[in-house]
């Protein structure tokens, strides 16, 4: 009786996890090899015979030329692969943080329908304590200290797989040798660089520079020699073909046991690593493409369209949808990417549909590391990097310079403000962020505006993240009015004397969110309530100066209204994060010794 009935429920199941699928149920792996640089594959054009098996994987489903990774290193980049978010959205942005708990992740969709889950990683970033094995049934964690081979991993895998045949499986493989330390076992130690004699041998870590600080490493870079650089890119290709050895193992062991005809495969990483190409080492510090610039394959017999070289620029937000999308089954309504299979399906019409904050092909990332607050466009040919902090901007025509190496933003060339506003709407839109838009109308008019963020003997943190014109475009408003942004004031934000005819657009991040912003704003020196409008609604505050509590509507509104008032005015409204939950980590001390001989803690 007990055999019949759980067949009767692996019947029931079966039809659970189909998702509308004709062919039955189907596995997916993703196969993540960490720190892969696209550009070290044959398959992408490397002279070096570094990825025998992945260039065969490629060959036989679709690459994609130009994905882009929305982070620079490992904990942000896959939590947004399994959430199809950005890092400030799922909140892993740091070592400090972990991915929040109430939002939903690819392992769990593919659970509720019926499907075994199962992970086997080996970052120590992407331990239970950070949030990444959510819907997970199984997650195979490294043990403390270990350094889990490729090889080994691949066997662990192939067994797991060999005891686990009664469901369709979803499965997450991922490969950590590519990644710092450079230690490749022999004969890969030797193999692209057998002469080398230098000081460096045949083991490379960030502990051959006297500090781990990125001004001292990048002193100390400019003392190695060409040999010294090469021999270090040598032992990464090592890596990487030691890794792809025991890729090529997996592959051939799915095709043993009968599952390469059912199963859909994707390989990517989650970044890349510079090479000197911006004189740094190592990754996380920017987000120049040697960074953010992935591999991203998918193959399936008869699904996907075989030999497929795809130019377009895409995410690894796009990731989740897409594998979603060839199972049959609807995206959640968070997910921000789209699904690629018009891209790649036989009978695919190459037409993306527009989902989330940004249109497909608008890639967006951030740098949240080491103190830093940097985020990135691309609009292709055009990429913008922002750095928050230093509010400094950087402009690239990628096809005309894929290095990055000739900053246009003085030039402030043609074209080029389609992608600095779409960087500003990802910027503002991801943020608990205020906007202040004014507009003189047809005669100049004299704005002032003074900002406090207090709560009695609590003050906030005021910064001023962009002022756009009317199209969208960064406007230097520290050129065209008196900004006062003392640091020991940072809860205070002045401006004065911002002489106005045409429309202008600051956003402000208020920190924390729930403290009460007051607003004292004044045209031609004199105090406006009956010119200042808020929210949808466009009503007058009763007073001037006032005050409005962040993180909570405006007059039932978190968005622009719909019309703008007659000039001139002061418009106002406000932003939400749309995820909340803690995104705070406790970690052990054993996971702080490996953090930081990784880099990941200076």
């Amino acid at each position: 009786m007990r055999v019949a009935l759980r067949l009767a429920v692996i019947a029931l199941v079966a039809i659970a996890f189909s998702c509308g699928t004709e062919s039955g149920p189907l596995n997916v792996i993703i196969i993540a090899v960490d720190t892969l640089r696209p550009d070290h594959l044959g398959c992408y054009g490397y002279a070096r015979n570094t990825s025998r098996n992945i260039d065969r994987l490629a060959a036989r489903g679709a690459l994609f030329q130009n994905a882009i990774s929305q982070a620079p290193w490992t904990l942000p980049s896959f939590a947004t692969v399994f959430t199809s978010l950005y890092p400030t959205q799922h909140g892993a942005t740091t070592v400090e943080t972990r991915m929040r708990s109430t939002i939903p992740t690819l392992a769990t969709t593919l659970g509720d329908r019926g499907y075994l889950t199962y992970a086997i990683i080996n970052a120590p970033v992407l331990r239970p304590e950070f949030g990444l094995d959510k819907g997970f049934e199984y997650y195979n964690v490294m043990p403390s200290g270990v350094e889990r081979s490729a090889d080994v991993v691949t066997e662990e895998a192939l067994k797991w797989i060999e005891g686990h045949r009664d469901r369709p499986l979803f499965m997450f493989v991922h490969y950590f040798d590519p990644h710092l330390s450079y230690s490749p076992p022999r004969p890969y130690d030797t193999l692209f660089d057998p002469g080398y004699t230098g000081p460096i041998g045949n083991s490379f870590n960030l502990d051959y520079f006297s500090s781990m600080s990125i001004p001292t490493m990048r002193e100390e870079i400019t003392s190695l020699s060409d040999e010294d650089r090469n021999h270090i890119v040598s032992l990464y290709d090592g890596e990487i073909a030691f890794t792809d050895s025991a890729v090529g193992v997996l592959l051939d062991g799915l095709a043993e046991r009968g599952l390469d005809d059912n199963t859909l495969i994707i390989l990517l990483s989650d970044h890349g690593e510079e090479f000197f190409d911006h004189g740094g080492l190592d990754h996380g510090h920017s987000l120049y493409n040697e960074l953010i610039h992935v591999p991203l394959l998918f193959s399936l017999p008869g699904r996907v369209k075989a030999g497929n070289r795809t130019p377009t620029h895409v995410r690894l937000i796009d990731v989740a949808p897409t594998i979603l999308d060839i199972l049959g089954c609807d995206s959640p309504e968070h997910f921000e990417g789209t699904s690629l299979l018009p891209l790649i399906s036989p009978a695919g019409d190459s037409k993306l549909e527009r989902r989330g904050l940004l249109p497909p092909g608008n890639c967006y990332s951030e740098a949240l590391r080491h103190s830093m607050t940097i985020k990135s466009v691309i609009a292709y040919p055009w990429k913008v990097i922002y750095d928050i902090s230093a509010d400094q901007e950087i402009v690239f025509n990628l096809e005309d310079d894929p290095g990055e190496t000739l900053d246009l933003v003085d030039g402030k060339p043609a074209g080029f403000t389609g992608a600095e506003q779409a960087l500003f709407q990802a910027i503002g839109g991801l943020s608990n962020a205020w906007y202040i838009r004014m507009a003189g109308g047809e005669d100049p008019h004299i704005f002032d505006l003074e900002i406090l963020a207090r709560q009695r003997e609590k003050e906030g943190v005021i910064r001023l993240l962009t002022a756009t014109d009317v199209e969208g475009s960064a406007v230097d408003i520290y050129e065209i009015a008196d900004v006062e942004t003392r640091p020991s004031r940072r809860s205070v934000l002045k401006i004065r004397d911002l002489n106005l005819d045409k429309e202008l657009t600051l956003a402000l991040q208020v920190e924390p969110k729930g403290i009460p912003v007051e607003f004292d704003l004044k045209i031609d020196a004199r105090r406006v309530p009956k010119r200042t409008y808020l929210g949808v609604s466009l009503a007058n505050p009763n007073e001037m100066p006032f005050s409005r509590k962040g993180g909570r509507k405006v007059l039932a509104s978190d968005g622009p209204p719909a019309r703008r008032p007659d000039a001139p005015y002061f418009l106002i409204w406000q932003t939400q994060q749309q995820y909340e939950g803690d995104t705070a980590v406790e970690l052990d001390d054993a996971t702080k010794r490996e953090l930081r001989a990784l880099g990941y803690i200076q």
